[in-house]
Order: structure tokens, then C-alpha cells, then sequence
């Protein structure tokens, strides 16, 4: 919910003295009191949108910063603390701010797949009836794990699940069981969330989160929906979602299609797992289509419908694809 009248300027990220990694610029997002449509950051005049949201990028040195941010003839201040060896921007920033990406890292090197899950993938679910089948619906973080913060100081893992619940209700709808990892606001350990596939014998795994910039990267410019998977096994499901999504918000932001990530949560050889970003939660127009329930709606009939297409679909042949020497890695936005 939206906060009662605001006071004052609140700023999400950075908080007060946060200490952060070794870049030349850092985002701050904040939110501005209703009807407030001047906000100046660091001497710059930002954007302010009809929520009253802001964010821009501000150049940061070794040491501590003092940002000033006036808004309505009040002036506020947010301290940055930069590590001394702030002299080079952080390895990767090149390559992410051409768009590209990185060039990939041999995952043996450095995560190995879960360790209850068999290198053989399961049979695929092409044939049987869903109500045969079983899906897992992980909403992404949650309890005192709020994942990114949006302009207005909303989390992330409430909007990770309200998505997810809609997910469930249009699988519901066409006849699969779903479990959930979480139904409401509490924590999950991170690596007992794909173990409630294998443990429930599910058919896919699906982790759905909103995505956040690297504090070095202009949040009011990047949005794009993505889905995320680690191996062979899980890029078929990947793709069938990918772009079912793409095709409900075509017209509204880009689609990066298929990426790839050693995420502690698609680590799985033997289970199809992948974990769908569905938007920037941290740009200001992002926050607002994460609190719309229409888009909500579409964006979760959007999941199930790429799951259900997924099962559906007859493999070609047999995937041995999931073995962990196959796997490279393409970083996402932010680390999960």
C-alpha cells in the first residue's frame, strides 16, 4: 500500500552511510510528497512522476558523499560511503553499459549443481493430464528479505507475490496442481526453495522476481522482462515462458528472451527451473505497472500460459543437456 501523506523526501537506496562496492556512480530513488513536481539532486533537476516517484544516477567518490536533495523548499541529504579503491568501476561495467553481454564463466568453476538432483533430466509431462502434473510457483525472497526496493520504498517480495499468486489461480484454472514455496509474507531459505520441486516430484520449477540495476546504472532508462535458466534442461520451459510474457507486454517494454544464470534456484539438471524477471522494479514507471492488478493479472496468466504451452509441447528428443559441464553463465542485473 501506498504510504499515508509524506512528510518529507524519502529515499529508498542508498540508505544513511551504506557502504558500496568499488563504482564511479550510484543510483538514488526516492519518493516526493503529493503534488510535488520539483525535486533537485546533487544541483540536477530529476523526472518526478505521477506517483510522486523519482530516481537518477550521481557521481560518488572514494570516501563519504553528501547527495542534497531539495523537494518543496526542504533540503535533505543522503551519505554515501565509497571504499577507498573506488578508482575503477567494478568488472563487467563496460560490456553492460554497451548492452552486451559478458563473456561467459564456466559455472564448474564456480557453483555445482543442487546436490539431491540427478543428472537425467525427468520425463518431460508432454501426455499426461494436468492434474497429473505439478508446478512449483516460487515467489522470489520474502519475510526479512525484502529484495529491491522501488521509488516508493515498496519491496520487491510483495510484488513477486502477488504476481505468483496469479500465477497459481490461471494454473489452478486450467487444472495443475501448484505448489507454492511461500503464500505469504515470510522467509524461505534460499536453497530449501528448488528442493520443494524435487521434493514434491514436481514437473517445473518456476522463480519469479523484479529486477533491479547495478548502483552504477541509470534506473529510469532500463527496463526489460527476462527469463533466466542455467542449463539445458531448463531453456525449453525458459522459452515457452520468455515468450508468452513477451507477447503480453509487447508494446509496453522489450523482451530480453532466454538469459542465462548460475542462480542457486534453476541449479537443478534433473527438473526443469528457471526464474522469470518480469519488470524493473526500481524505474518509477516499473513500480507503477508492479501495483497494477490488471497488469498483474496478464503478466501471471502470461507465466502460466508459457508453463502450460511448455508442457504441452512434445520434445524433440531426449535432453542431455543438464550436465554441469555443459553450463556457462550470463550474469543478470543483480544477484540472486
Amino acid at each position: 500500500m501506498i504510504l499515508p501523506a509524506i512528510a518529507s523526501l524519502i529515499v529508498a537506496f542508498p540508505s544513511d552511510g551504506a557502504r558500496l562496492p568499488a563504482v564511479r556512480n550510484c543510483y538514488v530513488i526516492g519518493a516526493t510528497r503529493p503534488g510535488e513536481t520539483n525535486v533537485v539532486v546533487a544541483g540536477k533537476n530529476v523526472p518526478v512522476y505521477k506517483t510522486g516517484a523519482w530516481s537518477t544516477i550521481v557521481p560518488v567518490a572514494a570516501g563519504t558523499n553528501t547527495i542534497p536533495v531539495a523537494c518543496g523548499g526542504e533540503t535533505n541529504s543522503v551519505k554515501v560511503l565509497v571504499p577507498e579503491t573506488a578508482e575503477k568501476p567494478f568488472p563487467g561495467l563496460a560490456a553492460l553499459a554497451a548492452g552486451t553481454n559478458i563473456a561467459p564463466i564456466a559455472a564448474t568453476n564456480r557453483w555445482k549443481k543442487l546436490a539431491y538432483a540427478s543428472d537425467t533430466p525427468a520425463p518431460h509431462p508432454f501426455g499426461k493430464a494436468p492434474g497429473e502434473t505439478t508446478i512449483v510457483i516460487d515467489p522470489g525472497h520474502g519475510g526479512g528479505d525484502t529484495g529491491a526496493l522501488s521509488p516508493h520504498a515498496f519491496p520487491e517480495k510483495d510484488a513477486n507475490l502477488r504476481v505468483a499468486r496469479e500465477t497459481r489461480k490461471a494454473l489452478e484454472k486450467l487444472g495443475y496442481k501448484v505448489v507454492m514455496t511461500r503464500d505469504t509474507d515470510v522467509a524461505v531459505e534460499l536453497y530449501e526453495r528448488p528442493k520443494a520441486a524435487h521434493t514434491n516430484e514436481a514437473a517445473a520449477f518456476v522463480s519469479i522476481h523484479h529486477n533491479a540495476p547495478a548502483i552504477d546504472r541509470d534506473p529510469t532508462g532500463l527496463r526489460y522482462s527476462a527469463v533466466y535458466a542455467w542449463n539445458g534442461t531448463d531453456r525449453g520451459l525458459a522459452r515457452e515462458i520468455a515468450a508468452s510474457v513477451a507477447k503480453e507486454l509487447e508494446g509496453e517494454i522489450p523482451s530480453k528472451g532466454v538469459l542465462s544464470a548460475n542462480f542457486a534456484v534453476t541449479r537443478n539438471p534433473e527438473i526443469p527451473s528457471c526464474l522469470v524477471e518480469v519488470d524493473f522494479i526500481t524505474s518509477p514507471e516499473g513500480e507503477e505497472a508492479a501495483w497494477n492488478t490488471p497488469r498483474r493479472r496478464r503478466v501471471g496468466e502470461a507465466i502460466a500460459r508459457g508453463i502450460d504451452a511448455w508442457c504441452r509441447k512434445k520434445p524433440k528428443e531426449k535432453n542431455a543437456g543438464g550436465k554441469c559441464s555443459d553450463i556457462s553463465e550470463k550474469q543478470g542485473e543483480k544477484n540472486k
